[in-house]
């Protein structure tokens, strides 16, 4: 039987809602030490993801800083790729590889967000691999 992403995914997860300012995006990728963080909706359905390159994208477009800009709301990445629970391991692989993503959101059959699997997770699984050849 074939590893998915159920198996792998990390289901303690970081979010945002979509009216998140600059400086919530700031403060939770500073204080949780992550480099993105899944947007989602009232329902918990997800609508996006923020990352590092998004807040930078953000901030190089005012010539400079005023504590207003801290109050903006965040733009990000709508409509990610997702995986879903059944995804395959190859396939995530596949996806990590071609994409050159840092992380998937993982969803269920009616687009709630589940859990996320990192490049982290993916080398985990292949470490505990190696370990077990």
């Amino acid at each position: 039987m074939e590893t998915t992403a159920e198996e792998i995914m990390s289901t303690e997860l970081t979010t945002l809602c979509e009216d998140a300012t600059l400086e919530d995006v700031l403060k939770t990728l500073s204080l949780k030490r992550i480099s993105g963080v899944l947007v989602v909706d009232g329902d918990g359905k997800l609508i996006g993801v923020c990352s590092e390159y998004d807040v930078l994208l953000h901030i190089r477009k005012h010539p400079t800083l005023h504590a207003a800009l801290f109050q903006e709301r965040i733009t990000f990445s709508r409509h990610p790729q997702v995986l879903r629970t059944t995804s395959p391991l190859r396939e995530i692989l596949e996806s990590f590889v071609e994409r050159k993503f840092r992380r998937l959101p993982v969803v269920d059959e009616n687009g709630v967000l589940v859990g996320i699997v990192t490049r982290r997770d993916l080398m985990r699984v292949y470490y505990y691999r190696a370990k077990l050849s």
